[in-house]
């Protein structure tokens, strides 16, 4: 009796460590996360989506230099529509002629006008097209970028990261989110690969356009809407939840720190 009560007091210790192990060990681009035991305990939004993507450009000899804080170039140069786009997206992966990629960030806007961008996005506010003219770049050499920066020099992360209002409002930088409506979609990264998102999306960055309510999905290199009911713009808003849960936060902001 002695023997088996403690066979099985070793087993369920064994148990409880294996279990503990699988939830210190997990992987937040798995998208593998349960869903939460009792959403009523948490607080409840309503939000609104919109999407944005990282660009992969072409290298052009001809087009506009991407300058940094110093207003020297950085090596590539893009045509006006792609320094345009990098400019609004924040990121940019550019394929170089020796078949090399450069990944570049957006800096600031502080320096001298330089590129006119109007004719690509004359739906944008006037200050936020008058700021991208001095936008300047910035080029990222760590491995584990992939697709470019968010806030505080964030890493993005593909569907995982969302962009949110600047000032925090109704959603704080680094908070957990989950979207009932987006677990259990199957969606595809921009290289073929499928996934089933599990609903959890963490703030790791912000966009001069995004307001109150509204969330930017970000979907690395995936330029078509992935899912138009949730990024379908203001007309189409969903329930979502501010997710108050350590473990996966700390999991999230380990993704999401160079």
């Amino acid at each position: 009796m002695f023997l088996r009560s403690t066979i099985c007091l070793l087993a369920l210790s064994l148990v409880s460590s294996l279990a503990m192990v699988t939830t210190a060990n997990g992987d937040p681009s798995a998208f593998s996360y349960d869903e939460p035991k009792d959403l009523s305990k948490h607080r409840r939004l309503h939000l609104w989506g919109t999407y944005y993507h990282t660009k992969i450009a072409q290298n052009s000899k001809d087009g506009f230099a991407l300058l940094n804080q110093h207003n020297k170039p950085i090596g590539p140069a893009l045509s006006r529509e792609d320094w345009c786009k990098a400019a609004l997206e924040g990121a940019a992966v550019i394929a170089m002629p020796d078949g090399s990629k450069v990944i570049v960030n957006v800096r600031d806007a502080g320096g001298p006008s330089q590129v006119n961008c109007d004719e690509f996005f004359p739906h944008l506010h006037a200050r936020a097209r008058f700021g991208m003219r001095h936008t300047r770049f910035f080029k990222i050499t760590s491995p584990k970028v992939k697709y470019g920066y968010g806030i505080d020099d964030m890493p993005l992360a593909a569907f995982r990261s969302i962009a949110v209002d600047r000032r925090q409002f109704p959603i704080r930088y680094r908070t957990l989110i989950f979207i009932p409506d987006l677990r259990g979609r199957d969606l595809v990264y921009a290289d073929g690969t499928a996934f089933t998102h599990d609903g959890y999306v963490f703030a790791a960055d912000t966009g001069s356009g995004v307001k109150g309510h509204h969330i930017d999905f970000y979907t690395g290199f995936v330029s078509k809407n992935p899912f138009p009911d949730l990024a379908g713009g203001a007309s189409h808003t969903f329930e979502a939840y501010v997710i108050e849960d350590k473990q996966i936060r700390q999991q999230m902001l380990e993704l999401h720190t160079d």
